[in-house]
């Protein structure tokens, strides 16, 4: 407790009247402070920088829970399970030879099971509905990589889509060699960035991804706090996308990192901001480790666009140097909400119920799914449509009480998130992403902004 306490009084974003806080532990006297300092057990704090890290030990699978089972929506490609030959619609029932449990299965209790360090084995019990089959397999787990741009792509001639979903480590170089594949496959004069819920991350790479649209010597944001001097961050290099029209896509899952980059695009009007208000986190975290494994994550600064505004969304603590201010979040310059919002109530009975991604998974079992499958993932991308019939069929036999969608848009809504995961349990997440993308108002409107 003691080095938490003499941690947050030499290094805490504010002055504070530190006598209240005598009292309480750890985890209470950071929550205290503001909604984003605190305190990670080793568990957690693993967890948490895999994420950013980029990459973590484990088999390679992509998994959700549906009626207390595991279910594999896909393998990744090159993988040890890949090799393996662990398919899609595959059943994980037990795990080094024993079951599940009956209670309590979560995603952290599959992660913690199916994760561990490189070069050891787990042994695998699975149930293979496409021909009735037990099978077992011993899987080594290997370094696994997790993806921080997980769409890029050309939703029409000239235009780039590229999502990022996260800023860690490797975002920066993956933004790159995305960026320069499409460049490969025809002339890029529209970039569509989208950052909506993209929680953050690494300041750095924000920072390096705006030195890839700002010109010349261009301040990015600055951070400043009541134990920290001022630090100016600025662009340094030539970029690979300088001229071109940008749209920035942000929404209110849109926090802190994503906030500077594109707080800073708009400062210096290069881009334009479309989609919704974004979350409004303007504090930097930074993490101090123990050695046993845990680390606290304590707000040390604020950050501020270049223009020195901070977009903080309100909220009290108990400090005589409040952070409250005035407004929070950035402000698009067009607003466009999200398709969820206007789902018909049949539609988010659905997959609320885990109905839709239930049917999809049966489907993609099917014979005629593993014909769809070796047309390849462009022809369904193209062509594949759920036939309306079926939709209705699902609605009337598993949400009976919701009345049945009226309109052309609200069956298309339905049958593309239909093909959505119908396509991940096929090709994998990043086929799931781009059916999304197809159907996604938001992008829709970007494309149409002249």
């Amino acid at each position: 407790m003691n080095w938490i306490r003499d941690l947050v009084q030499n290094r805490y974003v504010d002055s504070l009247d530190f006598d209240s806080l005598e009292t309480v532990s750890a985890q209470a006297l950071l929550s205290e402070l503001d909604p984003f300092s605190t305190y990670l057990p080793p568990v957690e704090k693993q967890a948490a920088d895999e994420v950013l890290e980029g990459n973590f030990d484990g088999i390679g699978v992509e998994f959700n829970l549906l009626n207390d089972s595991i279910r594999v929506v896909s393998a990744l490609p090159g993988g040890p399970s890949d090799r393996q030959g662990i398919r899609s619609g595959d059943r994980i029932v037990q795990i080094d030879s024993k079951p599940l449990p009956s209670r309590g299965l979560t995603n952290e209790w599959v992660l913690k099971n199916l994760r561990g360090p490189r070069g050891s084995k787990v042994r695998l019990g699975l149930y293979r509905p496409s021909n009735n089959r037990m099978l077992e397999y011993l899987i080594v787990r290997e370094r696994i990589e997790i993806k921080s741009v997980d769409l890029a792509w050309h939703p029409s001639p000239g235009v780039a889509h590229v999502r990022i979903n996260k800023f860690g480590e490797q975002t920066h170089r993956e933004f790159c060699e995305a960026l320069k594949k499409l460049k490969s496959v025809g002339p890029v004069r529209q970039l569509l960035l989208d950052l909506r819920g993209n929680p953050g991350g690494y300041l750095e790479s924000a920072v390096a991804i705006a030195d890839e649209f700002l010109g010349g010597r261009k301040l990015v944001t600055y951070t400043l706090g009541q134990h920290q001097p001022r630090r100016d961050y600025y662009t340094s290099r030539d970029g690979m996308f300088e001229e071109g029209d940008l749209i920035v896509l942000i929404d209110q899952g849109s926090a802190s990192a994503s906030e500077i980059l594109a707080g800073a695009l708009r400062d210096h009007k290069r881009a334009r901001l479309i989609g919704q208000r974004s979350f409004g986190k303007a504090l930097v975290q930074q993490q101090f480790e123990r050695g046993d494994g845990s680390a606290v994550r304590l707000t040390v600064a604020r950050y501020y666009t270049p223009r020195g505004l901070s977009i903080q969304t309100p909220y009290r603590i108990n400090t005589k140097d409040s952070l409250r201010v005035d407004s929070g979040g950035i402000v698009p310059d067009h607003w466009v909400q999200p398709g969820y919002l206007s789902w018909s109530d049949a539609h988010i009975a659905l997959v609320e119920s885990g109905a839709l991604a239930e049917a999809a998974l049966r489907l993609a079992e099917s014979n005629e799914a593993q014909k769809i499958k070796a047309q390849g993932a462009a022809r369904f991308l193209d062509s594949y449509q759920w036939p309306e019939i079926e939709a209705r069929a699902l609605v009337q036999s598993m949400v009976p009480q919701q009345p049945m969608p009226q309109s052309r848009e609200d069956w298309d809504a339905l049958r593309g998130s239909f093909k959505a995961q119908f396509g991940r349990n096929l090709f994998g997440h990043a086929v799931f992403v781009q059916v999304l993308a197809q159907n996604d108002p938001v992008i829709k409107r970007a494309l149409a902004i002249p």
